[in-house]
């Protein structure tokens, strides 16, 4: 680990850039309303000299993250209290040397940060359910400017409370919550995968 104020130094994400625009153009078929929204992302992507959006080391516009949304059978959603944000997320995060593809980074992310192993999540659907843009402040230790993460998530359903191990570097908690208390701009589209009223599917589904 670099000593504090020193700016960290990653390896190359072997993702190509043509993966991530294939999945992203995936979602806006499906949702086409939501294409301004993603206009920064989608327009990185497009540009022939673009930034590397799959580099956490991108910083304008942004970078591209892979999370996981887990719903047990009761419909409630897998959650891990971050170290740095102190919040209650879906396991997910930056992208990584050895990740080919967004929804297998998703799995690892799952795997690492809580202990579930790949073989007990059932994908609902190989089109992410939702992609996030969140904007992430200035860390200066790390020589990180503000910037934004594209979060592209996949839904799965899992087994009933599932042994799981907290990732103590990243990870200081592990909770499955029922929709009503997942975050206020996420909780409807939980709430509908959940009851199986969403194109993306539900526990019923899987």
């Amino acid at each position: 680990m670099p000593a504090a104020g020193r700016s960290r130094t990653y390896d190359p994400v072997v993702m190509s850039h043509a993966h991530v625009a294939e999945v992203v153009a995936g979602y806006l078929a499906r949702n086409p309303t939501e294409a301004d929204r993603l206009a920064p992302l989608t327009g990185a992507l497009a540009a022939k000299a673009g930034p590397d959006i799959v580099s956490r080391k991108t910083f304008v516009p942004g970078h591209v993250t892979a999370s996981a949304v887990v719903l047990d059978p009761a419909g409630r959603m897998l959650h891990i209290r971050h170290n740095v944000f102190n919040r209650w997320l879906q396991p997910g995060g930056h992208l990584e040397p050895g990740d080919t593809t967004l929804l297998g980074a998703a799995r690892r992310e799952v795997e690492e940060e809580t202990g579930i192993p790949s073989h007990l999540l059932t994908l609902a659907d190989e089109t992410p359910c939702d992609v996030g843009v969140h904007a992430i402040a200035a860390n200066p230790a790390r020589s990180e400017a503000a910037h934004h993460h594209f979060d592209v998530r996949y839904l799965f359903t899992t087994v009933t409370e599932p042994a799981t191990r907290m990732r103590a570097d990243e990870v200081h908690g592990i909770a499955w919550l029922p929709p009503d208390e997942v975050e206020q701009d996420f909780r409807q589209k939980v709430r509908a995968w959940a009851t199986g009223t969403s194109p993306a599917g539900g526990v019923g589904r899987a």
